[in-house]
């Protein structure tokens, strides 16, 4: 409730805080930057004080308000910031949902739970293979229902059909199933196109050190880390795209980009 008083994304100050928690149990923050407060993980009240201080812009507000990425460097340990191209991982676990690692690994816009959608799958088994064509599939799909204005919720009881349909009697042209599939694949590389104008390359399809290195220690994905380098040369074939994460000149000629 705070967070929308404030109009903050609850989960990227979450995981900030939680950042922020795991810096102050490490001795990088104090009680001077908290105020004399305990940061430490489980105190509801420092949580509060801190959604309270990040909206208003007071004191280490102003520093969570960096974001976990910022701030964690600010303090000396990067690798606390569980980000991908520098924005917070949602609630699931890379390591037990391995499409999902995926998906936070090539969304265009960073760690994001919106932008593909393998949870089906990723909710009966715990594993990387078939993830490539299901995280790539519905980013494609995803990306088409985001352009139509529509809700992507409504994935939960549409399917493609009525999408296409919906379209087809708002706006002119034969919109069906297959063109909207290709209209959001031609969206999803065309942002391709811009991050890596901006800067972003392969390297930046990755996730933190700790999901790659460090087995979940409970959950359904106890004992197992994010398989994201056997899943990511599948999905850049898949995509068309490069081994450097680049569309290839015969995708975007598929596609009209050329």
């Amino acid at each position: 409730a705070l967070c929308n008083e404030h109009g903050m994304d609850p989960i990227s100050f979450g995981a900030t805080v939680a950042a922020a928690m795991e810096l102050f149990m490490e001795g990088a923050i104090t009680t001077e930057q908290t105020e004399g407060r305990d940061f430490s993980f489980g105190n509801a009240e420092a949580l509060c004080w801190a959604a309270e201080v990040t909206g208003t812009a007071q004191g280490f507000g102003k520093d969570l308000g960096l974001g976990a990425k910022r701030l964690c460097e600010k303090y000396g340990h990067p690798e606390f910031a569980m980000v991908v191209k520098g924005q917070e991982f949602p609630g699931y676990d890379p390591r037990a949902m391995q499409g999902m690692a995926l998906g936070y690994a090539t969304s265009n816009r960073g760690a994001c739970h919106l932008k593909a959608a393998p949870f089906q799958d990723d909710f009966q088994r715990v594993t990387p293979d078939g993830k490539a064509k299901i995280v790539k599939d519905s980013q494609d799909y995803i990306a088409a229902i985001d352009s139509s204005g529509l809700c992507t919720f409504t994935k939960a009881a549409w399917q493609a059909p009525d999408y296409a349909d919906q379209i087809d009697a708002a706006c002119e042209g034969d919109w069906t199933v297959e063109r909207l599939l290709e209209l959001g694949e031609r969206i999803y590389n065309l942002e391709r196109l811009f991050n890596n104008a901006a800067g972003f390359t392969a390297k930046d399809d990755t996730l933190p050190k700790r999901v790659l290195t460090e087995p979940a220690k409970g959950g359904a994905g106890k004992g197992h880390v994010a398989e994201l380098a056997k899943m990511l040369p599948e999905y850049y074939e898949l995509r068309g795209w490069t081994p450097d994460g680049e569309p290839t000149t015969q995708t975007l000629s598929r596609l009209g980009l050329a």
